[in-house]
């Protein structure tokens, strides 16, 4: 894919996985993304999803 298709913000040469910030490797869940509401089992699934995103995280770097 065309460094152009990825957000400008992205410094990677890899789509961006699902709530990983604008840096690299760093995952955002529950109420530190924009337009979350404050409710806890969003934020509890969210989290439980980062731990399987920074295991796929670790096996691209």
């Amino acid at each position: 894919m065309a460094a152009e298709a990825y957000p400008r913000f992205w410094k990677e040469l890899r789509e961006p996985l699902p709530l990983e910030t604008n840096e690299p490797g760093v995952f955002a869940a529950g109420d530190l993304h924009a337009g979350a509401m404050n409710r806890v089992a969003p934020a509890v699934g969210e989290g439980s999803m980062v731990v399987w995103l920074a295991r796929e995280y670790l096996a691209l770097t």
